[in-house]
């Protein structure tokens, strides 16, 4: 578990103070809010329930402004899918348990023939290979969309160890769709989620905006699809050598710094 990065409190406190509106886009739905709360007084920041952004919420926002009306089949945790049911949707959830070890079974019980609309694909610490055989045959419906909340590949534990992230499934289950089907993205990276952000916040102009985070796939990438700027804070175990090396164009970062904390040292040297 990572340690808070010293000075990212302040540095938000500062970046307020200066007029700047900071948003905290998250591709975590598996801790309720309170938890985003906590962490932001921990540092020393003041939380603004109004500028957090996680991928549930966002998924919900684009139900709304949709006007989804049907069945809901998600994967998820039991957090991400009570936000869904609180919000007033219908959701399905299941196979759970132990499946017997028989195609013929697995198929019979995975086709339930549920009139589902709407596919929601989140992170589920009990995924498997029914649950991923009912969502494909849910989605062979060609008014059933699929939406995709986690897409972090490789997810860092800490600076010099990372895990098989939820994207990895979610990217099979995309592979999986009938051909010219694309999913909605709602996590980072994705358009979606990109017009999401634009229409919530106002954003008129992307060049105005300055997306910030210590990944390649998820933040830099965001910051590319949505026309922002970006920058790649090296606190979370990207090292400068490891930026530097990066050819991907849609990965290359506009600035980096050593971590959030330097907005305040920038603030000071540019005040009167």
């Amino acid at each position: 578990m990572q340690s808070p990065i010293p000075g990212t409190g302040p540095a938000i406190n500062d970046l307020e103070a200066n007029g700047k509106r900071v948003v905290l886009v998250s591709n975590s739905s598996m801790r309720p809010d309170s938890s985003y709360e906590e962490k932001m007084k921990n540092i020393g920041a003041t939380f603004r329930n109004e500028n957090l952004v996680h991928p549930v919420r966002s998924i919900l926002r684009y139900l709304k402004k949709t006007k989804f009306s049907g069945l809901i089949y998600m994967v998820g945790t039991t957090i991400t899918k009570n936000y869904v049911r609180d919000a007033g949707y219908e959701v399905l959830d299941g196979p759970n348990g132990r499946v017997e070890e028989n195609f013929v079974k697995l198929v019979l019980e995975a086709n339930d023939k549920q009139p589902v609309k709407c596919v929601i694909y989140e992170i589920d610490m009990n995924f498997s290979y029914s649950k991923f055989l009912r969502s494909e045959l849910y989605l062979r419906d060609p008014d059933c969309q699929l939406l995709i909340g986690a897409t972090d590949k490789f997810p860092a534990i800490s600076g010099d160890l990372s895990f098989a992230g939820p994207g990895i499934l979610g990217q099979a289950l995309i592979d999986s769709l009938p051909e010219g089907k694309k999913p909605v993205i709602l996590g980072k990276p994705g358009f979606e989620l990109a017009e999401l952000l634009n229409e919530q916040f106002e954003v008129k102009n992307p060049k105005r905006v300055l997306f910030v985070g210590d990944s390649f796939e998820t933040d830099i990438r965001m910051g590319k699809m949505g026309g922002y700027q970006s920058l790649l804070v090296l606190s979370g175990g990207i090292t400068r050598e490891t930026m530097l090396a990066n050819k991907d164009p849609e990965a290359i970062p506009d600035y980096y710094a050593d971590s959030l904390a330097d907005f305040s040292t920038l603030l000071r040297s540019i005040q009167p």
